[in-house]
């Protein structure tokens, strides 16, 4: 009888664990009650990120759609999340236990990643990964930036003194399309520099670039020109 009983000492941490990587689809996951602390495993792909800071992001299998708040990898538990590499259209596997946010928003939270493959954005650059290009005066690519430098060019100041030289100008396109955080970064003369500055940053709105539905700033610079 002792030895019976010292087996099923022994077979218990195993059986937890199983019990704690049970898997669920996103629908029976979202029907767990807050106050079961079980951990289950759910497998979807990623629909859309919301943070890369706070690594949240949306969960789609076949049954529903789930919002997962923060991600660790088991390997390592002091890696960021974007350190992850996890782009929209991946195929994760998490581990975690249902919550829910301020009372009615349900959610995985402080997951833990137990396998990912990669979806087909992993073979794009982070600009065809966009949903929206940035646009200048309804062109995209090469052509907007070839307006915005003869919009620039346009509305330059010439020095009274005819001194001429070229002004490279790096420049954010922020969220809301705005120009931003002007600066010179291969300068001329002071005179120059600052009237560079000034027309960069008097420069109309851009339509700015969008992922996952969210605008994002991007950065650029532009050479403007005294002949």
């Amino acid at each position: 009888m002792k030895k019976i009983f010292l087996c099923l000492l022994l077979l218990l941490p195993a059986a937890a664990i199983h019990a704690q990587e049970r898997q669920l689809s996103i629908r029976e996951f979202l029907k767990c009650s807050p106050e079961d602390t079980t951990s289950y495993r759910v497998t979807g792909v990623v629909e859309k990120i919301r943070s890369t800071s706070s690594g949240s992001f949306y969960l789609k299998d076949k049954s529903g759609k789930l919002l997962v708040y923060g991600l660790i990898d088991p390997q390592d538990q002091s890696a960021s999340f974007s350190k992850l590499d996890i782009l929209k259209g991946d195929t994760l596997t998490v581990l975690g236990r249902f919550t829910l946010y301020a009372g009615n928003t349900p959610e995985m939270k402080d997951g833990r990643l137990v396998k990912k493959s990669d979806g087909p954005e992993h073979g794009l650059s982070f600009y065809d990964r966009l949903d929206q290009k940035p646009s200048f005066h309804g062109k995209t690519g090469k052509e907007a930036h070839e307006a915005f430098k003869a919009w620039v060019q346009a509305h330059i100041d010439a020095p009274e003194n005819g001194e001429k030289g070229t002004v490279r100008v790096q420049y954010v396109i922020g969220k809301n399309g705005g120009i931003q955080e002007v600066q010179v970064i291969e300068g001329a003369s002071p005179a120059l520099n600052k009237e560079a500055v000034r027309v960069v940053s008097s420069a109309p709105k851009w339509k700015p670039a969008k992922m996952d539905g969210n605008g994002i700033r991007m950065t650029y610079s532009v050479y403007v020109e005294f002949e």
